[in-house]
């Protein structure tokens, strides 16, 4: 090659490296991107595009970023929300390379329908930016149709259900919301047969008129209905609806409701309820009352009230259903769900003067004019003990102490009952020269049935206790019962031994006080 060439070829080489371009895109401070710029919406809609904001490949720098609305159809609200806050500048730090940005439009509810157009603008801002730096632009399109559906659904997966007069059904029901965030929703009522209770709550049991929804998610809720008494036999629709807060646009959900007026005519309450007791026979004293344990088992398909009944009784007997639990609550009638079952309790209180026998006592489960029965039987004995229920032992009946002397004894009491006995307490009656201390208990407040306590007991012979055999007597009582007495018998013995120490005793202390007046005399 000539040499002037060659030379020729490097100047334009240096020139090239050196000559200024215009800034590119790769070569911006920040750059936009979104990947959906159009969306359909109904008037007053709240309608949101998502898009970032991402600094430019040769940016390191923080970068602060003005943003704007540059076109908005008149009437319209539109903003930028960065966190759920609307924003008009944003800063992205020298380790942050992008920023997650919403924007949101509201939709005015006499807007014709057609395609509108908004605009939005970014543009760097501070002491790094230079001239090139151009505000960027980016477009969206809002395509309005009163005739389209709103983006939300609402459905039951049950929408049908069978009940009786009177018994409630609940259906549970679901908003699902399509937009991109969240929103609040109105549900309400359309339609119900005349006289039918209709109750729209939320999962917790409260009446409720709206719903918010996350984006993208579901709202549960419940329908509660409530035929009336008088409803006849047949299919009801309830129709209950739900729109965007600040629209007009509704969905429907119709749950259906068929009504079962009574059980087959040709069966009896037994074949769909279970009213039974493990046992039913219990003897007792008459001044006591017989607990029964009944069940009560729905074996329909439907929720059904059963009312609690008694058929029969002697005369001046006293019965009451009780709830298991808490037997200081009374019950009249149970309302069980299809295939439940409950326990309760039947108390039966004999009359003062009841005397030994046999009684028969029926109680019932009825629904309407059918019942279903169970006949329990009080057999009185007057000759049942009390004390044989509640009864104590000892482990030793004879001790032998000398004046002064302490020992301990274990004192054993019994429930042999097959009901817990509460506040039982031990009674020890007093006898001269013998102290008797119950050690470590107070009141034992339920002593279940089978169950047996040990109870330290120290009894103690008085100094100057007297020789001879003393006798204690002991007993256990609770509120409703009281144990025969068991007797332990004290031997005081005064042995010589004994009659030596307290003479050496005495010459020691006498021996004491001579040496004691010699040694110090009169001062």
């Amino acid at each position: 090659m000539p040499e002037n060439e060659a030379k020729f070829l490097l100047v334009l080489f240096m020139l090239f490296i050196f000559m200024p371009f215009p800034a590119g895109a790769d070569f911006a401070k920040i750059t936009v991107g979104n990947d959906i710029s159009g969306k359909f919406a109904r008037p007053g809609d709240l309608v949101e595009f998502s898009f970032t904001v991402e600094k430019g490949y040769n940016t390191s720098e923080s970068t602060s970023v003005m943003l704007f609305t540059g076109k908005v159809p008149e009437g319209w609200t539109a903003g930028i929300y960065a966190d759920g806050s609307q924003v008009s500048h944003i800063t992205l730090p020298e380790k942050a390379g992008e920023k997650e940005l919403v924007l949101k439009v509201r939709i005015p509810e006499n807007t014709k329908d057609g395609e509108y157009t908004l605009k939005i603008g970014l543009r760097p801002y501070g002491e790094n930016v230079r001239k090139s730096d151009d505000t960027i632009y980016r477009e969206f399109t809002v395509t309005v149709d009163r005739a389209a559906m709103p983006d939300l659904e609402i459905y039951s997966d049950i929408p049908g259900k069978k009940t009786h007069p009177g018994i409630p059904v609940s259906f549970g029901a679901f908003v699902e919301n399509k937009y991109d965030s969240r929103a609040n929703f109105r549900i309400f009522l359309v339609s119900k047969p005349e006289q039918w209770g209709v109750d729209l709550l939320s999962t917790d049991g409260a009446r409720i008129t709206r719903l918010g929804v996350p984006g993208d998610g579901s709202q549960e809720f419940k329908i509660l209905i409530n035929p009336p008494l008088n409803a006849t036999e047949g299919d009801y629709e309830i129709l209950i609806a739900a729109c965007p807060e600040k629209g007009n646009q509704s969905v429907f959900l119709p749950v259906s409701v068929s009504i079962n007026p009574e059980l087959a005519h040709d069966e009896d309450l037994s074949a769909y309820v279970d009213l039974s007791s493990n046992v039913v026979g219990i003897g007792i004293r008459p001044e006591k009352t017989a607990e029964f344990a009944v069940t009560l088992k729905n074996r329909y398909d439907q929720p059904l009230k059963l009312d609690l009944e008694v058929l029969s009784l002697p005369e001046g007997w006293k019965v009451d259903f009780v709830n298991k639990e808490n037997k200081e609550q009374r019950l009249a009638s149970l309302m069980l769900k299809a295939g439940e079952e409950q326990a309760f309790t039947v108390k039966v209180k004999p009359s003062q003067n009841a005397t030994g026998g046999l009684y028969p006592v029926t109680v019932a489960a009825a629904n309407g004019n059918k019942k279903v029965t169970q006949q329990l039987e009080v057999s009185i004995n007057n000759n049942i003990e009390n004390e044989e229920l509640l009864k104590i032992d000892s482990s030793s009946s004879e001790l032998a102490l000398n004046p002064g002397g302490t020992t301990q004894i274990q004192v054993i009491v019994s429930n042999q009952g097959d009901e817990e006995l509460k506040d039982v307490t031990l009674e020890i009656n007093s006898v001269s020269g013998i102290s008797t201390q119950i050690r470590s208990f107070g009141t034992i407040e339920k002593l279940e049935a089978g169950e047996s306590r040990s109870i330290p007991v120290e009894i103690t012979a008085n100094a100057n206790a007297g020789s001879g055999v003393k006798e204690i007597f002991i007993r256990a009582k609770s509120d409703d019962f009281m144990s025969s007495e068991k007797s332990i018998k004290v031997n005081i013995e005064k042995s010589a031994s004994s009659g030596l120490l307290g003479i050496a005793m005495l010459g020691f202390a006498v021996l004491v006080l001579v040496f004691v007046v010699r040694k110090f005399g009169r001062r």
